[in-house]
């Protein structure tokens, strides 16, 4: 454990080196929910409420974005050279794979607490839905980040074809999803797909426990079950692929 602790202060030392860098995700997010935002909910005229589930949606983005470069970070590490001299420290490869979701975890917590405070600020919302909510988005992460992990035995076989794997896995996620419209607005087509989608499941239980009225959410129990079954099953497999692979990953 004390050698998991002294790895995890490393790499958070690393992530966290360059200050301007989580200062301009914190803008990044203030312009797109301030700005973009603006605009596009005074264009979906059929939601009312649509500009708080826009900032909801957002804040699954970027979760999502910061769980995900956790998770392909992991991997990259190896072709950069950087995972040769974790993997000759004295930690247990299970202790590796934790230690990288704790990583992701608080880089999480750091990128994406203050726009949360900031959504829940601005709509009025008590402070007891910080926790509720923060509790969902990374419980997501961990799901998000197990699934990247996860996929770390194709990179080797083929950095390149676990690249495109993994932007080809985000853009479907992202898209076919709740993200950013209720499948009450969907094409059929589209909301049959986006009902097997966890991405659909974590986003309506963020807006249920935030209480934000939109028509036909996922039930909130069902929502839960499949986002704590997800991160679970990812975890679990994680922990049973990389130990097995983490060895032959090559660096460049």
């Amino acid at each position: 454990m004390r050698e998991l602790l002294t790895l995890l202060g490393y790499e958070l030392k690393e992530t966290f080196d360059s200050i301007p860098w989580t200062v301009y995700f914190w803008f990044f997010f203030g312009f797109q929910y301030f700005v973009y935002g603006q605009l596009v909910s005074r264009l979906v005229v059929n939601l009312s409420n649509y500009y708080v589930y826009y900032g909801t949606g957002l804040l699954i983005i970027m979760t999502f974005n910061v769980a995900s470069w956790s998770g392909r970070r992991f991997v990259e590490g190896a072709h950069e050279g950087r995972l040769r001299y974790i993997l000759s420290l004295p930690i247990r490869r299970g202790e590796l794979f934790l230690e990288q979701l704790l990583l992701g975890l608080i880089a999480n917590i750091v990128r994406i607490g203050p726009p949360l405070v900031l959504v829940l600020w601005v709509n009025g919302m008590p402070p007891i839905a910080l926790l509720t909510s923060l509790l969902v988005l990374l419980s997501m992460s961990v799901g998000v980040m197990g699934i990247m992990i996860s996929l770390s035995f194709i990179a080797f076989k083929s950095f390149d074809i676990y690249s495109a794997i993994v932007a080809t896995t985000s853009a479907i996620l992202l898209r076919f999803s709740t993200i950013l419209y209720p499948l009450t607005f969907m094409p059929n087509a589209y909301s049959s797909v986006a009902r097997f989608n966890p991405l659909t499941y974590g986003a309506d239980l963020l807006r249920n426990v935030l209480n934000i009225d939109v028509s036909q959410l996922l039930n909130p129990g069902s929502s839960a079950f499949i986002v704590a079954a997800v991160g679970v099953s990812m975890l679990t497999l994680g922990m049973a692929i990389v130990p097995r692979t983490l060895e032959g990953v090559k660096s460049s």
